[in-house]
């Protein structure tokens, strides 16, 4: 096909907001990456104990945890670098799984308000970009 060929399928223009996202999304895959390397720095004993203790003597929730967070980071940020709605999916999951353990299970996991904080506040641009997205592509 050519780009004269009347059937040839068109994609819509992108706008700034659909940038901005991107740009976003792929900003979101890096620090992503850095909390899954994080995990597994803490899993191989090259961080210093985090608030679970030594990975080999960690409680069982904590153990659980660590490894469910360092397998589900890496892969969301890979998703979300290649920019695939499944990314996408697994980092909103990430983000309220980690929400989840510091706010509803706090007595077991503790209080993480920096960490609460991060994920909301990137939820929250990320719901506003997408609106954004959407609307600037309704006009």
């Amino acid at each position: 096909m050519t780009s004269k060929d009347v059937m040839a399928p068109q994609a819509p223009p992108r706008t700034r907001a659909d940038i901005l996202l991107d740009q976003y999304v792929v900003a979101l895959s890096v620090v992503m990456l850095l909390f899954g390397l994080r995990q597994w720095a803490i899993i191989l004993g090259a961080l210093p104990p985090g608030p679970g203790g030594p990975f080999d003597q960690m409680s069982e929730p904590w153990f659980v945890v660590t490894v469910h967070m360092a397998v589900v980071d890496l892969i969301a940020a890979v998703g979300l670098w290649l920019r695939v709605a499944g990314g996408k999916v697994l980092w909103i999951y990430s983000a309220l799984f980690e929400v989840a353990l510091h706010t509803i299970f706090v007595r077991t996991f503790g209080p993480d308000v920096a960490v609460v904080g991060f994920h909301l506040a990137t939820l929250v641009v990320f719901v506003a970009l997408t609106i954004l997205a959407w609307r600037q592509h309704r006009n």
